[in-house]
């Protein structure tokens, strides 16, 4: 379309189209040359017949010599305006076309170039989309391995240790329940002896006044009252002792129990926190490759849209290589159709200087013929007592010469003609060769195989 719109402007500022003004060259030089030809057969005609053409004749001619300067003239003023005008075209047609070309060219190098970074950022979002997948991958492996295996060396010890106290609370328990049913035993041993005691002091005052073998046995179960006694307080000192033991055992045990508890919490605060941290991993990650996602679908998008502009622009700088293919086809079609015209105004010229060639030779020939009739007029004046025909006056010119030439025994016969033709000669207008004036026809030939 633009070749076709530089074709019309080019036509337009011309003035004319191709193919009419080729036709219409071609018909006025036809046209010249059917008057060349006319004028040809005139002066044969003239020839032939010695006649001098008619006044009217000669003025179509010089009037029609005339018309056609002119237009030599007008077509040599318009083709030069018209050469003027494609030379500004052509240049202006080439800087436009460079200055189009270029600027297409490096918006498609910077098209290129951007999206060769596009699929570079493009290639490396990709790999780092990969590397956060296999991160998150390794995470989630690590905490459920994590989860599954079994609790770390801090963790085994407090239970090692919780283990050890529970066993020995155990063993506490049991050794408790013992001494209380041996302290019982011995409560109720006590209470026993006690009651006997009182009951003795009782039947003390009876038997003091029994015999003195009581006394003995008395002693025996003072001794024995005393002894239990000890006993009684051996054990309390006993009881006391493992009571503060057991107290002891009970705060070390508490305190474990709280350590216990404790290192439970952190090691639920732990859990929980690694599970929140990973939960907020795996989200962020999760957002991050959403996120990547996204930017490589406007990525995608993107590229895919640099992709079709650059297709668009190929599609361009292709439709302008063919329309500049195209101008340069139409300057070529131009080029030639002036080379045409150029020929066509060298013909003309060569025309031209045939027809006044022509023109020359046919004042030559009428400047000939109007000595041989001064000639002949003198010699009919001298000869005329002795001629057998008078001049009728009722006869022309014309006839009179037609009479006078076709009299073979008149003193103006056609052998006499001819040898007056020949006294005088006629030259070729580009090589100079002589011919006389009844060979005018030769000459006529000449000139055409010459000048071709």
């Amino acid at each position: 379309m633009t070749s076709k719109g530089a074709k019309e402007t080019i036509v337009t500022k011309l003035g004319f189209k191709s193919s009419s003004s080729a036709s219409k060259t071609e018909a006025e030089l036809e046209k010249v040359r059917k008057e060349n030809a006319h004028l040809r057969r005139k002066i044969d005609e003239l020839a032939k017949r010695h006649v001098k053409p008619p006044e009217s004749d000669k003025s179509k001619l010089l009037e029609r010599i005339l018309s056609l300067e002119t237009l030599r003239e007008r077509n040599n003023q318009q083709l030069l305006v018209k050469e003027q005008e494609l030379e500004t075209l052509r240049q202006q047609l080439s800087a436009r076309g460079g200055e189009v070309v270029a600027s297409l060219q490096a918006q498609l190098e910077q098209r290129r170039r951007e999206a060769e970074q596009r699929d570079v950022l493009f290639q490396n979002l990709s790999q780092e989309t990969e590397n956060l997948k296999n991160k998150l991958a390794t995470v989630s492996a690590r905490c459920q391995s994590n989860e599954a295996q079994v609790p770390p060396a801090d963790l085994a010890l407090v239970q090692d240790q919780l283990r050890d106290a529970l066993e020995k609370n155990q063993q506490w328990l049991v050794y408790d329940q013992q001494r209380e049913a041996y302290v019982q035993s011995v409560l109720a041993r006590t209470m026993e002896l006690e009651q006997q005691l009182a009951q003795a002091k009782q039947e003390q005052p009876k038997q003091e006044s029994s015999s003195e073998g009581n006394n003995v046995a008395m002693q025996s179960q003072r001794e024995q009252v005393t002894r239990v006694q000890e006993e009684m307080s051996a054990l309390q000192r006993k009881y006391e002792g493992k009571c503060g033991e057991l107290s002891s055992f009970l705060m070390k045990y508490d305190v474990k129990s709280k350590e216990l508890e404790e290192a439970k919490m952190q090691l639920q605060a732990e859990r929980l926190s690694n599970r929140h941290a990973v939960n907020e991993e795996r989200h962020v990650s999760s957002e991050r490759a959403d996120r990547m996602r996204a930017e490589l679908d406007n990525m995608e998008i993107r590229l895919e849209e640099e992709r079709k502009r650059s297709a668009e622009l190929l599609l361009q700088v292709n439709m302008l290589q063919k329309s500049l293919l195209s101008q340069n086809e139409e300057q070529r079609r131009i080029a030639a159709l002036e080379q045409q015209i150029q020929l066509s105004a060298k013909d003309f010229e060569n025309e031209k200087i045939d027809r006044q060639s022509m023109q020359h030779q046919l004042h030559k020939v009428l400047k000939e013929l109007r000595k041989a009739r001064d000639q002949i007029a003198k010699l009919e004046s001298a000869k005329q007592p002795n001629a057998r025909f008078s001049e009728p006056s009722s006869y022309n010119r014309l006839e009179f010469e037609r009479l006078t030439i076709d009299d073979p025994l008149g003193p103006t016969s056609p052998s006499k003609v001819t040898n007056l033709l020949d006294e005088s000669f006629l030259e070729c207008p580009k090589c100079r060769a002589p011919y006389p004036t009844s060979r005018h026809r030769e000459l006529l030939a000449h000139i055409d195989y010459c000048l071709a």
